[in-house]
């Protein structure tokens, strides 16, 4: 039940909305919408239609950049039970083939990227078949009290009418006795989304189409909701977006790269100083577009173009490069890998100029992983199953291993008496203890027949 309606969401709330819409237009590359342009720019074009403004996504693949790094090599994602225990270790392994949960990370990356964290929410389907979602960050509102409050809104124009009317579907999430519950109700809101008449659940549900329950109680004594934040809290709360201290850089990159091109729109096809013949018009043009049929007398001048060369637009250029290496410093995503420039050719020296990068990814993981841990840990008890410890979750090296160099290093420490066979196995085949253990066994075997020797029962 919604304390007070009329004043939900709140102005604060509708503010952390609207923040995250603009984080939305930006990674879409809708940057116009977001920052404007200058006046100067915009007074050079008489028809609004005809304005120039060329957006450099920056945005865009800076999170793109991290979903990718943040999953690293899918084919290499351990997210298994790994207990001995049948039960536990089958409910994994359905739970990530059903759910598609590693083709998930990626999207988790991106989205812990572009809006400073994600949100999950484990629920059954009527089935029983426990799924792990990604709830919208501009649907989830966190209340005082601990409960959660996810909205979801819809426009439908009735029949017989030009206007359209907006409904609410809101979920509260909320611990009663020690145990969760929902509650789901239908409401009318108004054009900025404010709750303002309570409809019947029957009239809300045939709305959204939706088979839900009004009233349910989950057996469970913690809410079903996780988040993996950004890194670093921003004032209300939540990870910080990449995009949050880069918002001067991307618009004034914006700004110059689009007043470059109304210059070169204005200046490229250079105009033509002429003497006054009959070849010019009242409007100053060429008659015909003739160039080949100009008289020149000999006391008038020659004709000649007049060319813009503003030493400026090289330094402008300089100016956008300068954005794009703070916006690299601040991001820690490469310069390199902004401006699709030369990388280095030797993993040394890429793990050093990722150095940076690695260490963001690496606290990034950590979130997700946790994240992802606490909902397998929920779905132990939604489905009665007693397991209360944490699943294995590993990711891939994020850069590229040389393989000699890997196998020569734990050749050494084998030989220097560091590391066993088996551990030598599964760090460099990314392997199991399980399936470590069935390789060198494997490797014993052709060994002893290899040699010669006689096979050890």
């Amino acid at each position: 039940m919604i304390k007070n309606p009329t004043n939900f969401p709140s102005p604060t709330e509708k503010a952390r909305m609207e923040t995250l819409q603009k984080f939305n237009k930006l990674y879409q590359g809708e940057h116009f919408s977001v920052f404007g342009l200058h006046e100067l720019i915009k007074k050079q074009f008489k028809k609004p239609q005809d304005l120039i403004y060329i957006a450099q996504n920056l945005t865009g693949y800076i999170s793109d950049f991290y979903g990718d790094f943040v999953a690293g090599d899918i084919d290499k994602m351990i997210i298994r039970g790994n207990t001995g225990n049948a039960e536990v270790d089958k409910f994994v392994d359905d739970v990530v083939y059903e759910n598609d949960l590693k083709e998930q990370v990626p999207d988790m990356g991106t989205d812990q990227s572009i809006f400073g964290f994600v949100l999950l929410l484990g629920w059954l389907d009527t089935d029983g078949g426990y799924h792990i979602s990604k709830v919208g960050q501009d649907q989830y509102f966190p209340q005082a009290d601990g409960s959660v409050i996810f909205t979801t809104y819809k426009s439908v124009t009735p029949v017989n009418s030009t206007e359209a009317v907006l409904y609410c579907l809101t979920q509260h999430y909320y611990l009663e006795n020690g145990t969760c519950k929902v509650d789901r109700e239908g409401w009318v809101a108004n054009k900025n989304g404010t709750l303002e008449k309570k409809i019947s659940f029957e009239e809300i549900t045939n709305i959204f189409g939706l088979n839900m329950v009004e009233n349910e109680n989950l057996e469970i004594d913690e809410l079903p909701i996780r988040i993996a934040n950004n890194t670093r809290l921003n004032s209300y709360g939540f990870g910080k977006s990449d995009y949050n201290d880069i918002m001067p850089q991307i618009s004034e990159i914006n700004e110059r790269v689009s007043h470059i091109a109304t210059q070169l729109l204005k200046n490229l096809d250079a105009k033509m100083a002429l003497p006054a013949t009959d070849n010019i018009d009242e409007n100053g043009d060429m008659k015909n577009g003739a160039f080949d049929t100009i008289e020149v007398n000999k006391d008038e001048i020659m004709p000649q173009y007049i060319v813009n060369t503003n030493n400026l637009l090289t330094d402008a250029r300089e100016h956008i490069s300068d954005q794009i290496k703070m916006v690299s410093e601040i991001t820690s995503v490469p310069m390199w890998q902004l401006t699709k420039s030369s990388m280095p050719e030797r993993v040394e020296s890429l793990r050093i100029q990722l150095f940076a990068t690695m260490r963001k990814t690496s606290r990034k993981r950590a979130k997700i992983i946790r994240a992802l841990q606490d909902m397998f840990r929920i779905g132990f008890k939604m489905k009665g199953i007693n397991f209360a410890d944490d699943i294995e979750i590993a990711f891939s090296d994020v850069v590229p291993v040389d393989e000699l160099t890997q196998a020569n290093t734990e050749q050494i420490k084998i030989m220097a008496g560091i590391s066993s066979k088996k551990s030598a196995i599964m760090r460099v085949e990314n392997m199991d203890e399980a399936d470590a253990e069935a390789e060198l066994k494997q490797i014993q075997d052709e060994d002893r027949i290899a040699g010669g020797l006689p096979q050890i029962q």
